[in-house]
């Protein structure tokens, strides 16, 4: 059977229809350096479950309080989870002592009702729904980085694609 076929007969397929773009051009005009420390998995936050039932996980709401940094939520399939990996929204979260942190950011998207794409992701993908973090405290690095990021993943819940962001390292001025 044709999978157009399918999908037409199941009206219910569309309601979880995702469009991705997997550009290789994306990838190599916005590729990270090698020496950023993003690039290592290591440097991320373990793989966190958003939900657990009708609530955010716990481990969401034991977030640190001491970082900012760049996130992701993914989605995350059953029959082979190691492979099945969909990025469906990258963010970041600068830091400021006492105001904003990783924390308080990730338990602001399950209250979240004003974005279309934040409230489908959570209602039709929510036992699905992982969430992961890199930690860092330097805002114009966060900035840099979500950017990058965006530009080359094209997650197809952000709804925009942020302008290239060039920072330059610092010097002395004397």
């Amino acid at each position: 059977m044709r999978a157009n076929a399918f999908l037409n007969l199941n009206d219910e397929d569309k309601l979880y229809d995702i469009i991705y773009y997997h550009n290789p051009k994306h990838w190599i005009e916005n590729k990270i350096d090698d020496d950023n420390p993003i690039i290592n998995e290591d440097n991320w936050s373990k793989e966190i479950k958003y939900y657990e039932g009708e609530s955010i996980s716990e481990d969401i709401k034991n977030l640190p309080t001491n970082t900012g940094g760049v996130y992701m939520f993914y989605l995350k399939g059953i029959n082979l989870s190691f492979f099945e990996n969909y990025i469906v929204y990258i963010g970041r979260c600068h830091y400021s002592e006492g105001k904003r942190y990783i924390r308080k950011r990730a338990k602001e998207y399950d209250s979240d009702n004003s974005r279309t794409e934040i409230v489908r992701m959570k209602k039709y993908w929510k036992d699905y729904l992982f969430y992961r973090y890199y930690p860092e405290t330097d805002n114009d690095v966060i900035d840099r980085d979500e950017a990058t990021l965006i530009r080359a993943i094209r997650p197809p819940f952000n709804s925009e694609i942020p302008d290239k962001i060039e920072v330059q390292a610092t010097t002395n001025a004397f």
